[in-house]
């Protein structure tokens, strides 16, 4: 990886002023939509509510998250762990991906009775062979996905639960090694210890990523980087940052649609990805890319404060579905605002530490 010299502590105020005000304004949009109940508006359409209480624990909303939360375990979740029949569970297919932003919601606001439910249900969907997440909950397939895979790895790093992060850790170190054609592709499943190549109908487009082309998923590898950085983290497995830096890569290295395509925004994730390794490996050198994720999650956000779905996948989108890009984008903002804040104090320290010295020696001189 590239490294750059970092800008000077000053330098960041600006970013960091204007990407806190841009969550604030995503932050006052959903609590705008939420029910005296608890109930986020529009959840009679879908389960992209699911993020909610973990974005407003985050962003310092307690009560209100708190109270999404109670929500969804009176009317959304049933025994199991897992969605009731109904609007919050669909098809089912890829559910694991909003029940894992659930079991991390439940876990921050010490509902711990949720998130062990929620947990539990997540285990009941790993595969035990290749600790791959599965896609069909039902079992009836063995289609295991990165997206899925790597959201519950980092619900369960949150809650202690290493037997499913080390499995998940395994799965995304295998499917890395698979790629015939990293960093132009990234083949996102796998049906066993397979590699998906040729993907089951109507699923071309989540199964894999052109990096070289407009409008693709290029979310993938910043989600599978959070999982790595935090794995790091807690284990301190160097090769996990390396296989994060790895999969960036992709999105470094690719076309500039990925940035510039008004109606897209399939690379919020890779803001968060970025975010998360800075983090956690220090050395790096991410911080043109965190400031420049700032801006585009400002540029891209709503008059009213929220965000929206690409155009050319929902181009009218529905409540639920603003709520769901509102709440992962101010989520994700919040965490390059981390990123940027940490590199202004190392920033700010190491221009206190070469100043030291003269004061020290214009002392002794004085004395």
């Amino acid at each position: 990886m590239t490294r750059v010299a970092t800008a000077g502590a000053s330098a960041l105020d600006g970013p960091l002023e204007r990407a806190r005000a841009a969550r604030e304004r995503g932050l006052a949009w959903l609590l705008d939509h939420i029910g005296s109940d608890g109930g986020p508006v529009g959840w009679q359409d879908g389960n992209g509510w699911s993020r909610v209480p973990w974005t407003l624990s985050l962003c310092g909303r307690t009560e209100e998250g708190a109270a999404v939360l109670d929500w969804a375990a009176r009317n959304a979740l049933a025994p199991d762990g897992g969605f009731r029949q109904g609007p919050a569970r669909g098809t089912g297919r890829f559910g694991a991906y909003q029940l894992g932003h659930l079991a991390i919601g439940a876990w921050r606001l010490e509902r711990y009775d949720i998130a062990n439910d929620l947990l539990g249900r997540l285990a009941a969907l790993q595969d035990p062979k290749t600790g791959g997440i599965l896609v069909c909950p039902d079992g009836s397939s063995r289609l295991t996905d990165l997206l899925c895979t790597a959201q519950v790895g980092i619900a369960a790093l949150g809650a202690g639960r290493d037997d499913i992060a080390r499995g998940v850790r395994a799965w995304i170190a295998c499917l890395s090694a698979q790629q015939p054609d990293f960093p132009n592709r990234l083949f996102n499943m796998r049906d066993g210890d397979a590699l998906v190549l040729e993907p089951p109908e109507g699923m071309a487009w989540i199964a894999v990523t052109d990096f070289t082309a407009p409008r693709q998923t290029y979310f993938y590898p910043g989600i599978a980087a959070v999982f790595l950085a935090q794995y790091a983290m807690a284990d301190g497995d160097a090769e996990a940052l390396a296989l994060g830096h790895r999969l960036l890569s992709a999105n470094i290295q690719g076309c500039s649609e990925q940035f510039d395509d008004p109606d897209s925004v399939q690379i919020c994730k890779f803001g968060w990805g970025v975010a998360a390794m800075q983090i956690a490996d220090p050395s790096a050198a991410y911080e043109p890319w965190l400031v420049r994720m700032a801006a585009w999650f400002e540029a891209h956000q709503q008059p009213d404060g929220s965000w929206i779905p690409s155009a050319f996948v929902s181009a009218s989108p529905s409540l639920v579905e603003r709520m769901t890009k509102t709440a992962e984008h101010a989520m994700e903002l919040d965490a390059v605002i981390g990123a940027l804040g940490a590199l202004r104090a190392r920033a700010a320290q190491a221009a206190s530490d070469t100043r030291r010295p003269q004061i020290e020696v214009a002392n002794t001189v004085a004395e």
